[in-house]
């Protein structure tokens, strides 16, 4: 995850570590040049205070800090450009505009993905994967199709994933789970109220959750065995249309796809390459 969606993510911070995070967003590039010293004084905080941060995110020490800001502040200044996620188009703009304006809503939309994606967390998601005999994949609304590509992909190597879509087909399924099903949850802001008690049936069952949302606070983010965030600069309702979100949770699932895939990399090649070859020496 880059060094600055983790900052976001932090809990239970003093308001002298607010202030110190704040700092760092504010000036990455004069952060990663100045001495503990100099930060103390240019932020108005204690040398304790910028020593607690770092421990608070499992780092070393403030040279590892700066080290990963340095690493970071260039996806993160990208991302920092000004676009409205939610009205990127406006009425007068010509097919060009429109155009260019859409590159850099998806542009931005990747690296916002990236800075949110916890690569560990991925590696052990695509690893619980291939452990499991069961996949279930629950979401709704437009994320349906996202969800049925994700199935076709992982069929065409040979992997059965369910996507129940029906309300009562996704509560069946929940009550079926077990420790053998890994419940992979999509939800964008974790509202509604099917799939907050999908969640709690899958805890009950303890079925192990991948849960892939937004980085706004998720009332049941504490059942996921593991979480995976989307881009989160749109509004849940007052936009335009989807576009940003939906192409976050195609990056995550192809991610996560092939994260899967290269587990048995040539194993899953031959198995596509000897579904093709089925399909096409079909003859009457």
């Amino acid at each position: 995850m880059n060094i600055f969606s983790k900052m976001d993510n932090l809990l239970s911070l003093t308001e002298n570590e607010k202030i110190l995070v704040s700092y760092i967003k504010e000036n990455p590039e004069a952060f990663v040049k100045m001495t503990s010293a100099e930060i103390s004084e240019a932020s108005f905080i204690s040398n304790a205070t910028i020593y607690r941060l770092c421990k608070k995110m499992d780092l070393a020490g403030l040279s590892e800090l700066k080290i990963l800001v340095s690493a970071s502040v260039g996806d993160y200044l990208k991302e920092r450009k000004t676009l409205d996620f939610n009205y990127p188009i406006h009425p007068n703009e010509t097919q060009y505009q429109i155009t260019r304006t859409m590159q850099e809503l998806y542009e931005q939309t990747v690296v916002s993905s990236l800075n949110n994606l916890d690569l560990e967390q991925l590696r052990q998601a695509a690893s619980l994967m291939k452990k499991v005999p069961s996949i279930d994949l629950y979401t709704s609304a437009g994320n349906l199709f996202f969800a049925e590509n994700f199935k076709f992909q992982m069929q065409e190597i040979g992997r059965f994933v369910n996507v129940p879509i029906e309300e009562y087909h996704q509560r069946l399924t929940a009550a079926a789970s077990d420790p053998s099903h890994l419940s992979i949850v999509v939800s964008y802001g974790g509202r509604g109220t099917v799939i907050p008690e999908i969640v709690k049936i899958l805890k009950n069952n303890r079925s192990p959750i991948l849960l892939i949302t937004s980085t706004d606070a998720i009332p049941f983010a504490g059942a996921a065995t593991h979480h995976l965030y989307m881009s989160s600069n749109e509004s849940h309702y007052n936009k335009i249309s989807s576009f940003s979100t939906r192409l976050s949770l195609l990056f995550l699932l192809d991610c996560l796809y092939t994260s899967y895939f290269k587990l048995d990399y040539d194993h899953n090649v031959a198995m596509k390459m000897d579904y093709y070859k089925k399909i096409s020496r079909i003859t009457w």
